[in-house]
């Protein structure tokens, strides 16, 4: 069993005395890994860690047979690219923040925007072509949400940590997200996804997805 990707004995602790998550999981080339726990266990945090946005208190992540401190963090968010539930829209246009991760070397990706992949990404999650020229700060959530998954495939990653990626969707335009996400993990070799969702039946779309639930004392994000 090829496995690309592997977190061993994570932990985090949110304060001395505080609540703490513990949590391991592996995931295999075109596979999905749910994430699972009760509200407040620790999902977001867990996603967060291995997005190397904040520090773990103990434990390790294998990323293509390499230790993540062997990775710049700055090619491993391309690589590893984290959506938030609620991301975050720049000032001005949506076009203006499908552009910022390029001309801004964010993420160390060369290049300039594809527009014409751009307005086919917006089309396939069901944004309307004329979204591109709107301000991007007057967005609904789930247009928001929608927006920042097309400006993170954008960059091309080869793992998504999605946090609640439908939370802000009606349920069509939610299946159309997720269809197009699951094609998307069988477009090109070595993809993969940790999703967290608390709609069970989002996890259907994803055949043959694992679980791995978040082990943890108190409850925090």
């Amino acid at each position: 069993m090829e496995v690309f990707f592997q977190f061993t004995q994570i932990t985090h602790q949110f304060a001395p005395n505080g609540p703490f998550i513990h949590a391991s999981g592996s995931l295999q080339p075109g596979k999905a890994l749910a994430v699972q726990g009760p509200s407040g266990a620790g999902k977001s945090t867990l996603l967060r860690i291995l997005a190397r946005l904040i520090k773990p208190t103990s434990g390790t992540v294998i990323y293509q047979d390499q230790n993540w401190q062997a990775i710049p963090p700055r090619y491993w968010r391309r690589k590893i690219h984290y959506l938030p539930q609620k991301p975050v829209m720049f000032e001005g246009t949506v076009r203006d923040n499908l552009k910022l991760p390029f001309e801004l070397d964010l993420l160390g990706k060369e290049g300039s925007l594809d527009l014409d992949k751009a307005k086919l990404l917006l089309t396939e999650v069901g944004l309307p072509l004329a979204s591109l020229d709107h301000d991007a700060r007057t967005l609904s959530g789930g247009e928001a949400a929608r927006v920042a998954l097309v400006r993170s495939l954008l960059i091309d990653p080869e793992i998504l940590l999605l946090d609640e990626p439908t939370a802000f969707l009606d349920t069509e335009t939610g299946k159309k997200v997720l269809m197009y996400l699951a094609n998307w993990l069988q477009n090109k070799k070595n993809r993969g996804l940790l999703l967290v969702s608390h709609k069970e039946n989002n996890l259907a779309f994803f055949p043959g997805m694992q679980a791995v639930v978040i082990q943890s004392e108190g409850t925090r994000g």
